[in-house]
């Protein structure tokens, strides 16, 4: 009877030791972590600005490349730092003008390319409210 309860008590503590190591979250060197965002700002002299933000935590180089809805390159250019910003006006009078604009975002080290299409949408919204005097 004692040896059937060292050997249960052995195969509980077998037990409890192999779902600990099972659940525990394995730790590996951290991976340079890039977050990339656009985000439409708003409307400078009536034409649409759009801003990039780029949270590189190694300076990794990128190419940004903005195209209109035919492939045309609009702009290009070469960033290299860890947080980087770069707002982009689109010579266009209104917004549904840019529709079909895309931004592709490549990292130079990884040849990894993200892109972003651009595309609007407006409703005419009109609010009533109604108060007791």
């Amino acid at each position: 009877m004692k040896k059937t309860m060292i050997n249960f008590r052995t195969a509980a503590m077998a037990l409890v030791t192999l779902l600990t190591i099972g659940f525990t979250q394995s730790t590996y060197a951290a991976t340079p972590v890039t977050t990339t965002e656009l985000k439409f700002v708003g409307s400078f002299n009536s034409t649409p600005v759009f801003q990039l933000e780029l949270n590189n935590t190694d300076h990794t180089e990128y190419f940004v490349v903005v195209r209109d809805s035919e492939r045309k390159v609009l702009f290009s250019e070469k960033l290299t730092g860890e947080k980087i910003s770069r707002r982009y006006k689109l010579q266009a009078e209104e917004l549904e003008q840019v529709a079909g604009t895309t931004f592709e975002i490549t990292n130079k080290k990884t040849n990894e390319t993200t892109k972003y299409e651009v595309n609007s949408s407006s409703s005419f919204v009109t609010d009533v409210s109604i108060a007791k005097l």
